[in-house]
């Protein structure tokens, strides 16, 4: 077994496969139940049965160690059965998001090249010719008879390509090592769920929070309960959770917020709670260790680390000194806090973040100098360097203290500015764009963007921050489109003659940027309530009633808090997508007078 030193420097480690133990962890648990998604069931046992056929079915289709195989699913049973028979086969995952754009699904499948892609039924609006229904190819594992699967990857293999932004504006592939998550099967510091623990699988599987959730619940024999693909309501979210009995949440800043203020008995049920992807807020987590008879956690991950990496158990002392730090490492996780010589900063100095052991990724996809840029060679160590700021307590923890580079942190997602400007300037007309990331007092954070015209070019005159907007949701996965498009005739300029973006940032009004449709005067009491709910929630005075939700910025988590506000309000649940449908404050009115069977006005 390993064990740290305050400072998280691993001694030994014995390196095994994800397959490896979650064969392990099936014999020991074939009888438990392993997976559920709605009415339907898998025990250990099936699951590793039914996976072994995957995995041979795949080796029949000629596929062998090493290649890559696309999963382009939504949430199901069928999404963890192929994960783990791809994984058996000795084949490498690379998880496709549905929801995001095409665009940007079609610069993920030219980056991985992948040998085959598995979709829920025919191309499933993805940008491969050719595609796998996984109904066909569980019908072909299937019909074989029972037998082991094919020779299995090393702890060193590649398990896992999972894609971030990347500065060039083409999304960039991690590839992760069996042994990044296997290290999850062993001993897990003060957090060690187990047997017996019911998961909710809330993350998508295309992002690295998932793994938390999916291998620390598969590799220790707990049951892994499937969130439906759609968001949900607030109110049915609770709903869920109490009625599977979930002990174990993995939650991000935003969401965990919510369901402290609206549904605290869904955090009073769970044995252990984790925060991670943000600053916490301490209002919100001492409302829940006031409610709560087990842990809650603050924890820190990252996909160039196969996710999880350090966590903290909250205590009210912590509340107290407007500190929670992100904690220790994991075992097997070496951490190190550098200073701008790349010495070892003493507890309370400020220094770059850098991340050391098993868990880190074999680096980027085709990408070697921007490997050898993050991952670096020190005193006979390989390190991540993250960017991020932290420094370590007198007690041997870490504390975060923003980012050190370009890269934003939005909702938990990490985004390269640059990414998201060059998608704008590709757009006609587009001089220039600068993103930015803003916060007002009490919210989460959200990108800005500002561009310049080009008058010479086609579009150019003409140019309109909704239209961009527009470009920019058909290429972007949605926490990485701004909240606002600020088009100027030129941008500030410091003494050195670059963009000053500290003046930027003083032009940001209250109202969220200069492209706004004018505010309307609602026209009865129910649209208004709709509209200052609402305006509440983004922290938005100015919008209008017949402004576009997406074209104001609203996110999937505005939706849910709007949702959840609403029932309060008019007595109606209404779940995100319904919402969204509606398209305006005016439209989500004519939606709950609808609801109410042609009611008047409130």
């Amino acid at each position: 077994m390993l064990s740290t030193t305050a400072h998280g420097r691993p001694e030994a480690v014995t390196s095994e496969t994800i397959t490896g133990a979650f064969v392990r962890t099936a014999r020991d648990h074939a009888h438990r139940e392993a997976l559920t998604d709605g009415a339907r069931t898998l025990t250990y046992g099936e699951l590793d049965a039914g996976t072994d056929r995957i995995a041979r079915a795949l080796a029949v289709r000629g596929l062998g160690p090493g290649q890559r195989v696309g999963v382009h699913l939504d949430r199901s049973l069928a999404t963890y059965q192929l994960f783990l028979g791809i994984l058996k086969a000795g084949l490498v995952v690379v998880p496709f998001n549905p929801a995001h754009p095409p665009d940007y699904k079609a610069r993920m499948y030219e980056a991985a090249e992948p040998a085959l892609v598995v979709v829920g039924s025919g191309r499933a609006g993805g940008p491969w010719e050719e595609a796998l229904p996984v109904s066909d190819l569980l019908a072909e594992a299937d019909a074989l008879p029972a037998g082991a699967p094919p020779a299995g990857p090393t702890a060193q293999a590649p398990a896992f390509v999972l894609f971030t932004s990347g500065s060039t504006g083409v999304p960039k592939g991690v590839v992760i090592a069996h042994r990044g998550i296997a290290r999850v099967s062993r001993h897990l510091t003060d957090y060690t769920p187990g047997p017996g623990d019911r998961f909710l699988q809330l993350a998508q599987p295309s992002f690295a929070a998932s793994t938390t959730d999916i291998w620390t619940c598969l590799l220790r024999g707990g049951r892994l309960m499937v969130a439906p693909q759609e968001v949900p309501a607030l109110r049915e979210l609770a709903e869920l959770i109490i009625r599977d009995r979930t002990t174990v949440l993995n939650l991000p800043v935003g969401l965990f917020n919510l369901l402290v203020e609206h549904h605290p008995e869904t955090i009073a049920q769970a044995r252990w709670v984790i925060v991670s992807g943000d600053f916490p807020s301490s209002a919100h987590m001492e409302r829940a260790l006031g409610v709560m008879e087990g842990a809650l956690f603050n924890a820190f991950g990252c996909t160039e680390n196969s996710a999880l990496t350090a966590v903290h158990r909250v205590t009210a002392a912590d509340l107290a000194t407007g500190e929670i730090p992100v904690g220790r490492p994991m075992p097997t996780v070496e951490l190190s806090v550098r200073d701008e010589h790349f010495e070892e900063c003493p507890p309370g100095r400020i220094g770059e973040y850098c991340i050391a052991g098993e868990g880190l990724a074999l680096g980027y996809l085709n990408d070697q100098e921007l490997t050898e840029e993050k991952f670096v060679q020190h005193g006979g160590r390989r390190l991540l360097r993250t960017g991020d700021l932290a420094k370590w307590t007198e007690e041997g923890e870490i504390v975060l203290g923003g980012r050190g580079d370009q890269m934003l942190k939005i909702r938990g997602y990490r985004v390269e500015p640059r990414h998201v400007e060059l998608t704008a300037e590709a757009f006609p007309g587009v001089a220039r764009a600068v993103v930015q990331a803003s916060a007002d007092e009490g919210a989460a954070e959200r990108l800005v963007l500002w561009c310049t015209a080009d008058p010479g070019a086609e579009g150019g005159s003409e140019l309109s921050g909704h239209t961009l907007m527009a470009h920019l949701r058909e290429r972007l996965p949605d926490y990485m489109v701004p909240s606002t498009v600020t088009v100027l005739d030129s941008f500030p300029l410091n003494a050195n003659g670059k963009i000053d973006r500290g003046e930027l940032r003083t032009r940001l009004a209250p109202g969220r940027g200069a492209e706004r449709s004018t505010q309307r005067t609602p026209s009865d009491e129910l649209a208004e309530a709709v509209r200052s709910t609402l305006a509440a929630v983004m922290d938005h005075p100015q919008l209008g009633t017949d402004e576009a939700l997406i074209e104001a910025g609203v996110t999937s988590l505005h939706l849910i808090d709007l949702g959840s506000r609403l029932e309060d309000v008019v007595g109606i649940a209404l779940s995100p997508s319904d919402l969204l449908d509606a398209g305006t404050v005016a439209g989500i009115a004519a939606l709950i007078r609808s609801q109410r069977g042609g009611g008047g006005s409130r």
